[in-house]
């Protein structure tokens, strides 16, 4: 299959050639090579010992690797001011790890490579530099940063860079070809490079990058060569605890050490987005770096899988540089064989963070959002916005249950004032005023939907939606997988609606993204045609996937849901807030028990049909609904003992919550006809009436699925898709 798949990345990025290699521990799952490495002057094929030029990946196979294993050993301490090792002004202004995460403050490139012979060449030219940035302040990714760092490791060491990396890198982890400036005799397995305008020659077993050149091939940044297989080995090495502790390694590929950009390590990217150019595993603890020339690998922490892709892309000139169509097309692939059933899913706030804050930079804004709202790391929303230039702050919103996220449902929350109002819209207030939105540069709507139509903050935004209308203010929503996927649709489409429990003509479980749910609402209501809305997608949500797939934390976004499997049985398991049933509420299970006094529980299963109970176990229970501070203050039935069903899912991608409550309700009319009762919400959370009159006059689950299947399917069929 990947020999295939490689063919296809070669001529989708219309590269020379390319070879690639994955593995697990010291097993290959697959080596490989497709195309040439070499067009002009002479056509030559790419084989699987063919060497490349890795550009980059110098920074993380040797001077990552070095710094990390000097400073296990004492030798060098992180946080030691670079001046400390390199006695040259402006040295002492920035530190070993701030260079290390590219954090210093130089800039990212200059062209000095005419003018220089040696490293300390540049070193000395660096007080001309100046900071683009205090240090510790932004990620610039700087070249001269690991020429630095480079020479660090020498002065450190008493070792020059190449000799350092044969004998403590290159040779405990068996990489047998690996050199800087291979000698003439490798120079013939070597992919070319460029025809180089300043050298006037094709590169071949010469190192592309000028800088690198002009100081003698050896440089911490880049010329560094060798083939595929000694790069698995180096993953391999790295992953089994040759080359450094396992807490080493460990320590530099934690999430979060920049704040700003989560996804900078020690020296490795983290963590990366299927969309980017930087090829991927998508697995949350994988960790790679990528070459000019056409290289990357990754490795994934987690798994112990990594995968290595060369190429030669800049052959023969960059012009036909295009490494993000090879990479994608080949780690897609990677992606499907070994990572099916889980994602590193990014959500829209994380793109706003990687794309370098452009969707909010300098802007005054709002926020809708609520204190489940985070990142991907777990970093709150707003702490994560205010990161962004020129970040201005003028009002928060929160909806129901509160900013954060602790009143009682259904329960009027007040306003706060200070320095930063937050501004209740579940309670006196309902929509943002237009006094409010004066002057606003953007709207940002950042929060937490569980996909069922009851749960009323997509309601809240279809009025922060109006009022922006009214105010002329664009609206940007972040948006975030839906916890119980995108292709599963339940329920009937309402035909009554207009109030917060049942806003719109959707399906109760309507697989839509906060986001996706915008666009409906724009197109679907005239009043908001006009409506300047971005949404700011999510990375990586293949739409079959429901939350415990995505290696996302979660925070309960309301008191009564505290995890996915009680979000995905509310979407059926709410509509018992409408009879005369205990719903779970004043226990620690909600909505994964219903019960009443009266209730037999052995007769409501028994008259249940098959097959609405996939993916669920149902089972008897009795408790005793009790008052529980700040998520049910009195529920049904306070202090009573039910007699109940509890509903334990078994398989989140069968279970079908709604139809499978529908059931349940069907029996209890069968079994307990005279004392089930109906209150007036079960017609506002069903849509309209005619639900409960089907129920009452004794249709079951499946006669009543039947009738709104059809509109439920054009739904699904027809509402927007993001993803």
């Amino acid at each position: 299959m990947f020999d295939a798949v490689l063919i296809e990345a070669v001529k989708n990025a219309g590269a020379p050639g390319a070879v690639a290699l994955v593995g697990h521990g010291d097993t290959v799952v697959f080596h490989g090579a497709a195309g040439l490495r070499q067009r002009v002057p002479a056509k030559a094929p790419a084989e699987k010992d063919t060497v490349y030029d890795l550009a980059s990946l110098t920074k993380v196979v040797v001077t990552a690797t070095a710094l990390m294993q000097l400073r296990d050993r004492g030798a060098l301490d992180l946080d030691s001011m670079a001046g400390a090792f390199i006695p040259v002004k402006e040295l002492d202004r920035f530190t070993v790890r701030q260079l290390f995460t590219h954090t210093s403050g130089l800039p990212s490139y200059r062209q000095w490579y005419k003018e220089v012979g040696a490293t300390d060449d540049v070193i000395q030219r660096i007080p001309e530099l100046g900071l683009d940035a205090a240090p510790g302040a932004q990620r610039v990714y700087s070249d001269f940063g690991y020429m630095l760092l480079g020479r660090i490791v020498e002065l450190v060491s008493g070792e020059r860079l190449d000799q350092y990396a044969r004998k403590h890198i290159f040779a405990p982890a068996g990489m047998e070809t690996a050199c800087f400036n291979p000698p003439e005799a490798l120079r013939a397995r070597c992919a070319a490079t460029e025809q180089c305008p300043w050298r006037e020659r094709m590169l071949v077993g010469e190192v592309h990058d000028e800088h690198a050149y002009a100081v003698g091939g050896i440089s911490g940044h880049a010329g560094l060569f060798a083939p595929a297989a000694d790069l698995g080995r180096f993953c391999a090495a790295l992953l089994s605890g040759k080359l450094m502790a396992p807490a080493s390694v460990e320590e530099m590929v934690r999430l979060g050490q920049l704040p700003y950009y989560p996804w900078q390590g020690l020296g490795w990217i983290l963590d990366p987005f299927q969309g980017s150019t930087n090829g991927y595993l998508p697995g949350r603890h994988a960790f790679g770096h990528t070459g000019w020339t056409g290289t990357c690998l990754w490795t994934d922490l987690d798994t112990g899988y990594y995968a290595v892709l060369l190429s030669n892309t800049a052959h023969p000139t960059r012009d036909n540089r295009d490494n993000g169509s090879l990479r994608r097309t080949f780690f897609s692939a990677v992606e499907k064989t070994l990572y099916a059933d889980r994602r590193n899913t990014k959500l829209g706030i994380d793109r706003v963070i990687f794309e370098e804050f452009e969707a909010v930079k300098g802007k005054r804004l709002a926020v809708l959002t609520n204190t489940a709202a985070t990142t991907e790391t777990g970093m709150h929303v707003l702490k994560a916005l205010s990161y962004a230039p020129g970040f201005n702050l003028a009002r928060i919103y929160s909806p129901e249950h509160g900013f954060d996220g602790s009143a009682e449902a259904g329960a009027a929350v007040a306003s706060q004032g200070g320095a930063t109002p937050i501004v209740s819209l579940y309670g006196k207030q309902t929509r943002p005023t237009r006094e409010e939105l004066k002057g606003l540069g953007r709207f940002v709507v950042d929060l937490p939907d569980i996909g069922a139509r009851y749960y009323t903050y997509m309601h809240t935004m279809k009025a922060c939606m109006e009022a922006c209308v009214e105010a002329d203010v664009p609206m940007l929503v972040l948006d975030r997988p839906n916890p119980l996927g995108g292709v599963v649709v339940e329920g009937p489409v309402a035909e009554v609606f207009g109030s917060a429990v049942c806003c719109a003509p959707i399906p109760v479980r309507h697989g839509l993204t906060l986001g996706e749910l915008a666009l409906f609402f724009k197109k679907q209501f005239a009043n908001l045609g006009r409506l300047q809305l971005e949404v700011c997608a999510i990375d990586n949500w293949p739409r079959e996937l429901q939350f415990e797939a995505l290696a996302l934390p979660w925070t309960a976004p309301s008191p009564n849901i505290p995890t996915p499997e009680t979000a995905l049985m509310y979407t059926g398991n709410c509509l018992f807030e409408g009879v005369n049933l205990n719903e779970g509420r004043g226990t620690e299970r909600p909505f994964l028990q219903v019960g009443a006094p009266w209730l037999d529980p052995e007769s409501v299963i028994k008259g249940l049909d098959r097959e609405p109970q996939l993916g669920c176990k149902l089972a008897p229970v009795e408790y005793t609904p009790e008052p529980i501070a700040g998520k049910s203050s009195s529920p049904v039935y306070q202090g009573e003992r039910c007699r109940g069903v509890s509903f334990q899912v078994t398989d989140v991608a069968a279970v079908r919550p709604f139809r499978l409550a529908l059931s349940v309700l069907a029996s209890i009319q069968k079994v307990h006809g005279g004392k089930l009762t109906w209150k007036d919400n079960f017609d506002v959370l069903a849509g309209g009436p005619w639900l409960r009159e089907r129920l009452q006059a004794g249709a079951n689950a499946a006669a009543i699925e039947g009738l709104y299947a059809a509109r439920t399917a054009e739904f699904a069929r027809t509402s927007p898709k993001l993803y």
